[in-house]
């Protein structure tokens, strides 16, 4: 029979089916055959004993491949390391290399594009960094750890230019000692976001974002 777990108590050991016959069945570890513990919605496969249930084995939602546009555009569901290095950031990179050389040898108007370029890859780098994010079973709110610090980093920068050739130095060295700090939490919180959602694999199976995107070994 198939049914939803209602709640697991770690403490006690115990938890609560609701199967699809519209009962309730109760169980204990020992009947649990998954690799994780039970939360609250898993979908199930058991065995109804009376108003038991045993041999409890997991059902796991099918992964399915984002498509290009929700890939891209859409913050909803979980990514893989392998997905966000070799379908994101390579291409991104890539292209972001080409422009910066064409600007190079071209002037103004292929800079022109290369600025472009960087303005429409900006809400896909924020999506997908969530999505990754998510992969990890963190919240993708998250996100702002980043571009939050970066946000006032660039802001306060911009104050600093205009301090200084509004001839104001002491204004500048001001903002430019702010600017600074923000710069440097911007370093630190990169470092932490490439070591965790660039290297670190995501959850093992379902979580709250959705299936495993890394097929099981």
């Amino acid at each position: 029979m198939k049914g939803n777990v209602l709640g697991f108590d770690p403490d006690s050991n115990t938890g609560a089916i609701s199967g699809y016959d519209g009962k309730r069945y109760d169980f204990v570890t020992a009947d649990w055959h998954g690799n994780r513990r039970p939360r609250h919605g898993d979908i199930v496969d058991f065995a109804a004993e009376d108003q038991r249930a045993a041999r409890i084995y997991p059902i796991e939602p099918e992964y399915a491949p984002p498509s290009f546009g929700q890939f891209y555009f859409s913050a909803r569901g979980r990514i893989s390391r392998s997905q966000y290095w070799l379908r994101f950031f390579l291409p991104v990179f890539v292209i972001g290399a080409v422009l910066s050389i064409i600007a190079a040898l071209d002037g103004e108007a292929a800079s022109s594009v290369e600025h472009l370029w960087q303005l429409v890859i900006l809400w896909p780098s924020i999506a997908v960094l969530i999505k990754r994010i998510h992969d990890r079973d963190k919240s993708g709110a998250l996100v702002w750890a980043l571009y939050g610090p970066l946000i006032l980093a660039i802001i306060v920068t911009i104050a600093t230019v205009i301090a200084f050739a509004a001839g104001s130095s002491d204004t500048g060295w001001s903002f430019g000692i702010v600017a600074a700090g923000f710069w440097v939490a911007v370093v630190g919180v990169s470092i932490w976001f490439f070591i965790e959602f660039g290297c670190m694999r995501g959850t093992i199976g379902p979580n709250r974002f959705g299936p495993d995107p890394v097929p099981p070994t």
